[in-house]
């Protein structure tokens, strides 16, 4: 290529960088280029630019909305506390919004409610850290070997032939070593690792040794249900007059509930029976409504409930440790994603799932700011957690002292001692466990270093950021100010101090409008 044709190039970039955007209008002094016109336009449905008359009246109240920005301003409601505090809010909200991967949120939502459409039931027998290492938050590797053995023991037993069981209750001690027995699993009732696992099981496996923030755990899934979802009931109970009823208070309790129930068959109220004779005089007041799904009520509720079939089915008296109940079936659905979404959103963003929940947005943004990550150095780095915790004083200390490169990103350095200083500042995590706490730290020091990356090219490289910052700016100037000389005094004259206020504006402040530019747009 030519020298001449290089200068071309290079004049065409430079000239076409320099050219200036076109000024729509400029309102006391404040160019207002055609990116906002167009912005604003485009959110009043009643514009339409092929319309001469149309773009006139929308010319006029942008001018007017302008004005009383620019009034507001001089008034200094811009530097009030009150306003910076209120803008900085937004300011927060709208960077979340362009902080997040909507569609890849979904999908670790959606992962998270398709695993609630069935329910595993297991059997898990756990070998604890020690309560005061827990207590302490501070598990080193080699507090962990003993522990392990045990669990590796336990499962080479299982292999050779004794039952899961057998050993689990052979085992069980009530201290370091627990079995248990659980029918219902559902999602967030585990340790992130463990849930994982539960629920990629088919019946009758059995898991090697899991180590989870509490221990080591071994796993066997017994079987695994569809979720019948939710049922709704009308309850009436009759409650034992004690909490170790006699016999003949048992049998007396029956009757009552019996009688109950015999009215209730002839086609009686359910609902009058519920105010009439239920013990439960709170939640009669309420309709005597229960709403449940599996493993959310007494055993014999639930037994009793989902075995009804049909709408407007009432059950037998049946008996619990309270007293005897009789259910009506007033409705069973099945939960929506929609009905969830919400409820599945906080729960992960406030557990260990809050990186799984933003993983897309993480992923893209580490392409789109040329991430680079360097695994040896972070070796050095779990290597040193093995013999000391990270927030130990001597791994802080020789930590700042290390200094090779560890990530890269946005053409930023990070090193070893800048992680190390981060976990010092930043170190919330669930995990005891030294090195699953530095692995679990250092993921969200990448997010953080990621959105940062991200946050500071906002208005470089999202227009629309700079215009919704822009509105909302002049929005809550324009709502003070118009809440001062409109809204607060009386409806019927509120027209006219509109009025009064336009006429003001314009003779007090100059507007150029530039007719060229807007005729161009049409």
């Amino acid at each position: 290529m030519s020298l001449l044709v290089v200068l071309a190039v290079l004049i065409t970039a430079i000239e076409a960088k320099e050219k200036k955007e076109p000024i729509v209008m400029t309102v006391v002094g404040k160019d207002v280029l055609l990116s906002e016109f167009l912005f604003m336009a485009k959110k009043d449905n009643s514009v339409d630019f092929k319309n001469k008359e149309s773009v006139k009246n929308y010319v006029e109240l942008f001018k007017n909305y302008k004005l009383k920005v620019a009034d507001a301003e001089a008034l200094g409601i811009h530097t009030a506390p009150k306003f910076e505090a209120e803008l900085e809010k937004y300011k927060q909200q709208l960077q979340q919004s362009y902080l997040s991967d909507k569609p890849s949120q979904d999908s670790a939502m959606r992962l998270i409610y398709e695993r609630s459409k069935t329910i595993p039931g297991i059997k898990q027998i756990m070998f604890s850290y020690p309560e005061e290492l827990i207590l302490d938050r501070r598990v080193l590797t080699k507090d962990t070997v003993a522990i392990y053995a045990k669990a590796a023991e336990a499962y080479e037993r299982i292999r050779n032939g004794e039952s899961f069981e057998e050993v689990g209750q052979a085992l069980m001690n009530g201290a370091d070593i627990i079995y248990m027995v659980m029918d219902y699993v559902f999602p967030f009732q585990f340790p992130k690792v463990m849930e994982d696992y539960i629920f990629s099981m088919a019946p009758g496996s059995i898991s090697q040794p899991l180590r989870s923030m509490y221990g080591f755990h071994l796993i066997k899934s017994d079987r695994i249900i569809p979720n019948p979802g939710k049922i709704k009931v009308e309850h009436i109970v009759s409650l034992f007059p004690s909490g170790n009823p006699t016999d003949d208070e048992i049998e007396a309790t029956r009757q009552r509930s019996e009688e109950i129930y015999q009215k209730a068959l002839s086609n009686e109220d359910f609902k009058a029976l519920i105010t009439a004779f239920s013990d439960d005089t709170v939640n009669a007041k309420r309709g005597g409504f229960l709403e449940f799904g599996l493993g959310e009520v007494l055993e014999p509720i639930e037994k009793a409930g989902f075995a009804l079939e049909n709408i407007g089915d009432i059950s037998k008296p049946f008996q619990s440790r309270r007293g005897f109940h009789i259910l009506k079936l007033v409705d069973r659905k099945e939960e929506k994603f929609e009905d969830i979404e919400n409820i599945i959103f906080e729960a992960m963003k406030s557990s260990e799932r809050f990186l799984d929940l933003n993983r897309g947005f993480d992923e893209r943004m580490k392409g789109r700011h040329q991430f680079v990550f360097y695994p040896e150095a972070f070796e050095e780095l779990k290597n040193l957690a093995d013999d000391y915790h990270p927030m130990d004083s001597i791994f802080i200390d020789r930590g700042i002292e290390m200094d090779k490169m560890l990530v890269q990103a946005a053409n930023e350095n990070y090193t070893q001692a800048d992680f190390v200083k981060y976990i010092y500042y930043k170190n919330k995590t669930p995990y005891a466990y030294s090195i699953d706490f530095l692995i679990d730290v250092f993921n969200h020091f990448v997010r953080d270093i990621l959105t940062g990356s991200e946050t500071r090219s906002l208005e470089k490289d999202y227009p629309d950021y700079k215009l919704q910052l822009k509105e909302y700016y002049d929005g809550i100037l324009l709502f003070e100010l118009s809440n001062k000389r409109i809204w607060m005094r009386p409806v019927e004259e509120q027209e006219q101090l509109e009025a009064e206020w336009i006429k003001e504006l314009n003779e007090k402040y100059p507007v150029t409008i530039h007719w060229k530019v807007i005729n161009k747009i049409r």
